[in-house]
């Protein structure tokens, strides 16, 4: 484009000349010299359209990178203390690796919910922190409900879980505090460990270790006995479970390790 507009700018400039030339001469060697520029720039344009064309030619022949193949390794999680909703004895494992302050897992929320109600007694959810390090607010979310989940158990820790998934524009460290006063925590240990960040790192090791040997890269991920769910649509819950439910007992992915 560029060789273009000069080319016009000398075309314009040399009926500029013959314009003048009407009334005035000019040298020869001046019209000559412009016809060679005219020349050279042209041969340009014409290098640069066959190059044009080239590219084309290549983008046209480009074969598409391959999509990244899905994760099928049946991970072996052991719950430990983890806190669990659901069948403690259900046949349907549901592993949640999952951030609070991620919009995602929010929205994922009525999902296992509703997945929960419809296989009350086939299906057990396993929680598991995994806060991500650009949400500034997922530590501290995270660190309070590990200290729910050991100072009065699973019940406290879904019931701080459930305050925190109905309110998600309510979750600074002020937030928090309330919520630990609802279920009368300790409120020294509380305070203390928000304002320590090595604590509260130190209280989620044992998922985050869990979470890089599972492959995890991001919030939510979903595993239904042990094997990554892709298609986290309600029906893609119901299929996996009735896939799973289905199986022969003798089948590896039947049965959560």
């Amino acid at each position: 484009m560029k060789n273009i507009g000069l080319v016009l700018v000398l075309v314009i400039a040399l009926f500029s000349y013959g314009c003048e030339n009407a009334g005035t001469a000019r040298p020869e060697t001046e019209l000559t010299a412009l016809r060679q520029e005219i020349q050279a720039l042209r041969a340009d344009m014409q290098k640069v359209k066959t190059d044009l064309d080239e590219l084309k030619t290549g983008a046209k022949n480009l074969t598409p990178s391959p999509r990244r193949s899905s994760d099928t390794t049946i991970y072996d999680i052991p719950i430990g203390a983890s806190p669990v909703r659901g069948n403690p004895a259900a046949a349907v494992t549901i592993v949640e690796f999952a951030d609070m302050q991620c919009p995602y897992c929010i929205r994922e929320n009525p999902k296992l919910n509703q997945i929960l109600q419809e296989f009350p007694d086939q299906v057990r959810l396993v929680f598991k922190h995994f806060p991500l390090n650009f949400h500034k607010k997922a530590l501290p979310i995270h660190a309070a409900l590990e200290l729910a989940q050991q100072e009065k158990g699973a019940e406290a820790f879904w019931q701080m879980h459930d305050l925190i998934m109905a309110s998600p524009k309510s979750m600074e460290i002020n937030d928090l505090r309330i919520y630990a006063e609802m279920l009368q925590l300790d409120m020294e240990n509380f305070d203390k460990l928000m304002a320590d960040p090595e604590q509260m790192n130190q209280m989620l090791q044992t998922d985050l270790a869990e979470a890089r040997r599972c492959k995890v890269r991001g919030t939510p991920t979903i595993l239904l006995n042990g094997l990554k769910l892709t298609d986290r649509s309600v029906e893609g819950y119901r299929n996996r479970i009735q896939e799973i439910l289905n199986r022969p007992p003798t089948d590896p992915a039947s049965s959560q390790p």
